[in-house]
């Protein structure tokens, strides 16, 4: 046997076909190929489609051969160490095909190839278990040449090498349908698919983004007009499971687009997606594929229900938001326009919509709505609705009418019913600047009877009113501010509030800080209140450097004290019993073992009672204060009780265990 060794340092084919490059082979072989062992050495094979380096062919006397390739490069993906064995491999002037191939990045799918010379008809097929099929018919001396490609219960875990790395890499189903290609002397000219998915799952290495038992069909045209592409296609996602990071979708969704494709931008002049159990969309849109960036788009949508809307599509991206935990219900249309990177219109009909807040903050129902927004255009939104709550208040019906001029939104006069009364709101104005959202207004409370507002907020029964005045709130970059002093009226005296600020009102921490002046409060109804024990009298209360994170104070510095004047001062054994409570344990029992415990009632001079919170610890003080020892209650009148508590240091949860209940071992000392 003769053995025959050729080498080439480096091939260009620049416009490459596979009947050039065999017959370049073919001029290369002096001697029968039955005759000889020939190995054929490349050092560098390249083409405007791929580029090889490292090749080497043994053609074997037994008629079989093996191609070993060091470096392939093909659709922008790398493959090393490349190695095809043909069983059968026969080479001639009139044709060259293989039996019985293997390709050792996929032993278990075997190929058959042939190639003929003078017609350049092309065949491939690999075939496996299962009756899978991969078969490739080419005819490239047609005019237009063809290609047709037939998938058969193709295992599309195989396609995994010439995906990109960082995307959704499929790990099982199938793939059934054709591929059908034409082209001309400038490239493919025409590109038709009809696919069929069957139990594909994939996913990415991050795991934002996968699918599970996914099932649909596929169809796309597309044909070559100069420099662009017209397409179109159609999808039918029958089942499965998609989850891309942060929604989660389920089969039944459809799509029929159309458009154009010039190799920077993608135009979508027509497409209708069907949501399940959402409705219909039109849309249209421009793409910079390049730079990622939407240029163009209009989208119109009919009778949308909101429910599943808002849930599966909108809900996903508000996980910070104030609407995280808010569900929706009722009907809306819609109309869309974006351009020059902006919204340029967006037309919202609301009706019959709910809007409930999971957390129970806020509710409405009867929604209905007309916003007709216009980015340069002046116009009026109608908002009414006919009931809701409000941090568990209920609201009445109302309408509002609402001025809109870009980014600028005023409400002149509103008013929202509340209970027995009314929140009158002017003034309010809302407007965008520099992607901030800020807005102000100013209100008045009009009478509302405590009564009512306790059993609406489940708190003891109340009694009085109450009113206010907000000069007014502002709120700019997450910080709600009220710009002067708020003014209400509760039992019976007035509560004065400043320096007020909440930072983050609508995140899950939100952070309040202020003073609070309360005056002359009626201490009659304030303890009938909350079964205390009844105290008939007046008090005040400040509150000053008020600090709360999620709703629960972290520091204060609160001072309770018998308001100054002349007035009936009086206290029952049962408020006795509780306020010797909060000095520590002990106490009651003093009480209920000597002769006072046949008075019900007790006179005094004054009350007055501090509590200074710092890192959870309350530093507690009295009307008169001597080293550990507090005065709570000095005694005056017959009979006068005096309470002395000598606990200074308590922590704030003990404390607010005590004001839950009544303590049996007090240290106050009652006299």
């Amino acid at each position: 046997m003769l053995n025959k060794t050729i080498i080439y340092s480096k091939i260009h084919l620049p416009n490459c076909r596979l009947s050039g490059l065999i017959f370049f082979c073919l001029l290369s072989l002096s001697a029968p190929l039955y005759a000889v062992q020939i190995t054929l050495n490349v050092a560098d094979v390249a083409a405007p489609s791929f580029t090889a380096r490292g090749i080497k062919v043994v053609l074997a006397q037994e008629g079989s051969a093996e191609f070993s390739i060091d470096e392939l490069h093909m659709a922008e993906k790398i493959w090393r160490k490349v190695h095809i064995y043909c069983t059968e491999f026969l080479l001639n002037s009139a044709h060259v095909t293989c039996h019985k191939g293997k390709l050792d990045v996929i032993p278990d799918l075997p190929f058959t190839f042939s190639y003929e010379f003078s017609s350049q008809q092309l065949e491939l097929q690999f075939t496996a278990n299962a009756n899978e099929l991969w078969q490739v018919s080419a005819d490239f001396r047609a005019k237009p040449w063809r290609a047709t490609a037939l998938l058969r219960n193709a295992q599309s875990k195989r396609l995994t090498d010439l995906l990109p790395s960082n995307g959704a890499l499929p790990k099982q189903g199938t793939l059934n349908g054709t591929l059908v290609i034409h082209g001309d002397k400038a490239g493919v000219s025409k590109i038709n698919a009809d696919l069929q998915l069957a139990d594909l799952a994939a996913t990415d290495a991050s795991g934002l983004h996968a699918a599970e038992k996914l099932s649909g069909k596929l169809h796309i045209n597309a044909d070559r007009a100069g420099q662009k592409w017209n397409w179109r296609g159609a999808l039918d996602w029958q089942g499965g499971e998609l989850f891309w990071q942060p929604l989660y979708l389920r089969g039944g969704h459809t799509l029929q687009a159309s458009g154009q494709w010039d190799g920077a931008q993608l135009q979508v002049t027509q497409a209708v997606v069907n949501l399940p159990e959402v409705g219909k969309i039109e849309l249209n849109a421009l793409w910079d594929i390049k730079k990622s960036n939407l240029l163009e788009g209009h989208l119109v949508g009919e009778n949308l229900s909101l429910a599943n809307g808002f849930a599966n599509y909108a809900k996903p991206f508000m996980e910070q938001s104030i609407l995280s935990a808010t569900a929706l219900k009722g009907r809306a249309d819609v109309d869309w326009q974006y351009r020059n990177g902006t919204t340029q219109v967006l037309l919202l009909q609301l009706h019959d919509v709910a809007v409930e807040d999971g957390e129970k903050r806020f509710a409405l129902h009867g929604l209905n709505a007309d916003i007709p927004w216009h980015a340069q255009l002046q116009n009026v939104a109608h908002v009414a609705f006919t009931d809701g709550e409000l941090m568990g208040l209920p609201l009445g019906a109302t309408q509002w009418q609402i001025q809109m001029r870009g980014m600028d939104f005023t409400l002149p006069t509103a008013t929202l019913p509340l209970l027995d009364g009314k929140l009158e709101v002017s003034d309010f104005h809302i407007h965008n600047v520099n992607n901030m959202w800020q807005w102000s207004f100013s209100s008045t409370l009009t009478s509302i009877s405590m009564q009512k507002l306790s059993a609406a907020l489940h708190w003891p029964e109340m009694y009085g009113s109450l009113s206010g005045f907000i000069p007014k709130m502002s709120y700019l970059n997450k910080l709600l501010k009220v710009d002067g002093t708020l003014l209400f009226r509760v039992f019976d005296g007035t509560v004065l509030a400043n320096n007020l600020e909440l930072f983050d009102p609508f995140g899950r921490a939100p952070r309040l800080s202020g003073n609070l002046d309360m005056r002359e409060l009626d201490l009659d109804l304030l303890t009938r209140t909350f079964s205390f024990g009844n105290i008939q009298g007046r008090i005040d209360l400040g509150v000053n450097n008020l600090e709360l994170v999620n709703w629960l104070p972290v520091r204060f510095d609160a001072k309770l004290a018998s308001s100054p004047g002349k007035y009936r001062k009086k206290i029952s054994q049962k408020a006795v019993e509780n306020i010797s409570s909060l000095g520590g344990a002990g106490g009651i029992a003093a009480l209920q073992r000597s002769f006072l415990r046949i008075f019900e009632n007790f006179g005094y001079d004054r009350i007055g009672l501090s509590c200074m919170l710092q890192n959870d610890i309350c530093t507690m003080g009295g009307v008169e204060n001597n080293g550990n020892v507090y005065t709570i209650v000095k005694g005056g009148g017959i009979p006068a009780i005096t309470v002395i508590g000598y606990n200074r240091k308590v922590h704030w949860s003990e404390l607010l265990n005590r004001l839950k209940r009544v303590s049996q071992d007090n240290k106050a000392v009652i006299k």
